[in-house]
């Protein structure tokens, strides 16, 4: 294997001393000749900096920490598309962690990046995370939040949102334009973005008369415990008389468990039931499923742009959310 170059070679092929070609590299003030000779003796000798010595000397790293729940879900792919073009133009690298939604696994990650001394730290954790995440940003390093809200943050934390009630909204005016009048829905958790687009769905569908029952609306985690959701919201409805036209999936991770438990149960979408869900993926036009979109390459962009352009400040960014209507919501048999 190639002996790595050293910065001292580069310095004696330079004719000056290391410390002189850390300032150059560092953009440290010499004289014109001096920084010619030093790149001259990098390109030659095809020296590459050692980014870590670097960062100790600074204090910080050039890396963008960014700490994710959980990837089966499309909105963080595009997400993470969004920071990394951003970290990219601005010669920063991503170091990248998924928690597997595994609470204590989210702490120990963070402190981890804090320790690394990140240039900034972006994270859709839950607000157990809410200290230390406070603690980086009083530090000096730019946090920024995604998908939920902070309470009180402090100068150099930053929150970036969809309005969530906003989402739910257009779920029950879609779903009553379409003659939909029975409406379940499967959530997941009791995490502030969910429980904003389940008001935020029940608040409209009062607006056009309909009732959203609390034994209409079931929480799950799991592909599992969405499938059990679904048998208990359709049976639920046909044992109160009113049977299900309609379910809401309000996080796009539960979407193949989802519609897999209608279809499992002999359901046809949409004659027997509308079916309309969060986020979409790139075989949801094949299925034609209705979806809500939020988005999230723009997010990730802002996140990013945040970190890099506004470290000291403390904003919060809020995105609408759009419809993207398909077959999935058309009008069921009793309705046409």
């Amino acid at each position: 294997m190639a002996k790595r170059v050293t910065i001292g070679e580069v310095a004696a092929d330079a004719g000056v001393s290391a410390a002189t070609v850390s300032r150059v590299l560092n953009g440290g003030a010499v004289t014109e000749e001096t920084a010619s000779r030093v790149w001259a003796a990098v390109s030659r000798l095809d020296y590459t900096p050692n980014a870590l010595t670097r960062s100790v000397f600074a204090g910080r790293s050039s890396t963008i920490g960014v700490v994710m729940r959980d990837l089966s879900s499309p909105f963080f792919l595009d997400l993470i598309r969004g920071i990394d073009d951003v970290a990219a133009a601005n010669g920063s690298l991503v170091m990248f962690a998924n928690t597997f939604r595994q609470r204590d696994h989210e702490t120990a990650l963070i402190q981890m990046m804090d320790e690394h001394r990140v240039r900034g730290l972006i994270v859709t954790t839950g607000d157990q995370t809410d200290t230390r995440i406070r603690r980086m940003a009083e530090g000096g390093t730019p946090c920024v939040v995604v998908a939920r809200r902070f309470v009180d943050p402090p100068a150099g934390l930053h929150t970036i949102r969809l309005d969530d009630a906003a989402a739910g909204a257009l779920m029950a005016g879609h779903l009553a334009g379409r003659g939909r009048t029975s409406i379940g829905v499967v959530t997941s958790g009791d995490r502030p973005a969910q429980r904003e687009r389940v008001a935020g769905l029940r608040r409209c569908l009062a607006e056009h008369g309909l009732a959203l029952p609390g034994e209409a609306v079931a929480s799950a985690e799991t592909e599992r415990e969405a499938e059990r959701s679904v048998a208990a919201l359709l049976d639920g409805a046909r044992g109160r008389g009113t049977p299900l036209d309609a379910i809401v999936c309000t996080t796009g991770r539960l979407t193949v468990a989802v519609h897999t438990a209608l279809t499992g149960r002999g359901l046809t979408i949409p004659d027997d039931i509308a079916f309309l869900t969060t986020d979409d993926f790139p075989w949801a036009t094949a299925l034609g499923l209705s979806v809500i979109t939020q988005p999230s390459y723009e997010m990730g962009r802002r996140a990013a742009e945040l970190v890099v352009d506004n470290p000291g400040g403390s904003a919060d960014v809020v995105f609408e959310p759009d419809l993207v209507p398909r077959g999935s919501t058309d009008l069921g048999r009793a309705s046409r």
